[in-house]
């Protein structure tokens, strides 16, 4: 890879500088982040990006996604709970009917001829009303999961959690790319308001030739006039230059989660122009991105789920164990005889039990019977979103082709701009607006030829601060989209953020 400078995204590596295990210890919310500052109150690239990294609030919000995956795959390997039921049975708010037998018989009895009359009546009385004959079923029930469901949901549910994990490195590679570029703009935005005071400068040391060329009589009073208006509109051009670098320290203050600009000034070089790599150098370093790298566990999360909605064909069977408590009812019977020789007889029975109740054990076991749903409708569906899956990181891999190749036209293209600039255009242009200034002063160069000097000099000097500018957000471009620095991030650097 082309060779790295200070602006050259050598931080993006940053972006896998933290693990997993600093991530799920993270805190609830950021704690305020001042940046690391050098004895000039300076601001680095360096400590911009671990600044970024320790407060941006958008990295702290995985720190809970993280956490989220950690309970579903806790809760992934949990079984079934069993389930308690209790029934209850013939429960009366009255009592029920009662049954009664009545019999009549009239017979002789052998060896005698004495007939005999009698007459008896069973009676059987209803329920009581309440629960004293009820029917009690207390039952323990557990499905017993089969076909490997459970290790197939704690697998699904980690592969879910790498992806947690991808996310969060995509992220944090985003926000070191943010704040490259936000750098880079308080870089440039700085070059800018340093222009236009010195054409501020330059503008007023011609006001004052003009007003005393005009004061001897050399230039007339017009052109004393066009040296007071382009003074003006320089001065203007310093204010806005002031403001905009003022809104550029506040878009990189944002990176790392703060309101307040801690920093006086953003050291670093945007001149160090390097040649670009071509594309198909480029191009091997596209697994490093972690967009693409993705796939890998996106694609295993897709066989996960396939694999445990598979297992879902096997039913589970219902296995219940309880208990069962019966009331018993009573019974009555009476009868009445009588015979000719005068003798009559009354009786009264009652029959009951030794217990009250009737106790007993029950097992039921059940299990579906897999004749219609055998889950075939969601099988279907996980297979189709692994293939969905398949042409998604196709995709994935192309759209970060396309855009690697745009980042490095755009690079390469803004480079040629800036060599040229700064080694023909530059100084041609600064040689002559000295002696169109020089010639003026003598008297031999009219005011328009100074300005237009001037306007070209400067128009060249902000075009070059552009070429440089979009230069390196190319590089940083390209850099997210290779992850092409992960070599250059230093252990001690990782140990530094770890720390921090």
């Amino acid at each position: 890879m082309f060779k790295r400078s200070k602006l050259k995204l050598c931080v993006w590596a940053a972006a896998f500088a933290f693990t997993a295990t600093a991530l799920a210890t993270t805190t609830a919310a950021p704690p305020e982040v001042s940046p690391t500052l050098d004895a000039e109150g300076n601001l680095s690239l360096r400590a911009a990006v671990e600044a970024a990294l320790e407060g941006n609030p958008d990295l702290a919000a995985f720190a809970w996604d993280v956490r989220a995956t950690d309970a579903r795959v806790l809760q992934a390997g949990l079984r079934p709970n069993p389930e308690l039921s209790l029934e209850i049975e013939d429960i009366r708010w009255r009592p029920g009917p009662t049954q009664t037998t009545k019999t009549r018989s009239l017979g002789i009895a052998m060896p005698t001829t004495t007939p005999t009359v009698s007459w008896s009546a069973d009676r059987e009385r209803g329920a009581r009303s309440g629960f004293s004959e009820s029917e009690f079923t207390l039952s323990v029930s557990q499905v017993i999961e089969l076909g490997g469901k459970r290790a197939r949901r704690v697998a699904l549910a980690k592969r879910e959690k790498e992806l947690v994990l991808w996310d969060y490195e995509a992220a944090r590679a985003d926000v070191i790319t943010e704040t490259a570029r936000a750098f880079v703009g308080v870089l440039a935005a700085q070059e800018r308001l340093v222009l236009q005071d010195e054409l501020v400068v330059l503008a007023e040391a011609v006001a004052r030739t003009t007003s005393l060329r005009v004061e001897l009589g050399e230039a007339p009073p017009l052109e004393a006039n066009r040296a007071d208006v382009a003074l003006t509109t320089t001065r203007v051009g310093q204010q806005q230059a002031a403001l905009e670098l003022a809104a550029a320290h506040a878009r990189l203050a944002a990176t790392w989660g703060s309101r307040e600009v801690a920093f006086e000034r953003a050291v670093g070089r945007l001149d160090e122009l390097v040649a670009v790599p071509p594309v198909s150098e480029l191009a091997q370093a596209i697994g490093a991105n972690p967009d693409v790298a993705r796939w890998t566990a996106e694609m295993a999360q897709r066989d996960a789920r396939i694999a445990l909605e598979r297992s879902r064909r096997v039913p589970d069977p219902n296995v219940s164990l309880g208990f069962r408590s019966t009331g018993l009812a009573e019974g009555r019977s009476s009868g009445f005889s009588a015979d000719t020789a005068g003798a009559i007889g009354w009786s009264r029975a009652r029959s009951g039990y030794n217990s009250d109740r009737d106790n007993s054990l029950v097992v039921e076991f059940s299990i579906p019977i897999p004749i219609f749903d055998r889950n075939q409708g969601s099988i279907a569906e996980a297979e189709h979103m692994a293939s969905k899956a398949s042409a998604q990181r196709r995709g994935t891999e192309l759209a970060v082709h396309t855009a690697l190749v745009e980042l490095r036209e755009a690079a390469a293209a803004a480079l040629v701009e800036a060599v040229a600039l700064r080694d023909d255009a530059l100084p041609m242009a600064t040689d002559t607006f000295e002696k169109t200034q020089q010639g003026y002063r003598q008297g031999k160069f009219a005011y328009l030829n100074v300005l237009d000097a001037q306007r070209t000099l400067f128009e060249l000097r902000t075009a070059y601060l552009d070429a440089l500018s979009q230069y390196n957000n190319a590089v940083t471009g390209i850099e997210r989209l290779t992850g092409a620095a992960l070599a250059a991030w230093e252990r001690k650097d990782e140990e530094s953020i770890h720390e921090n």
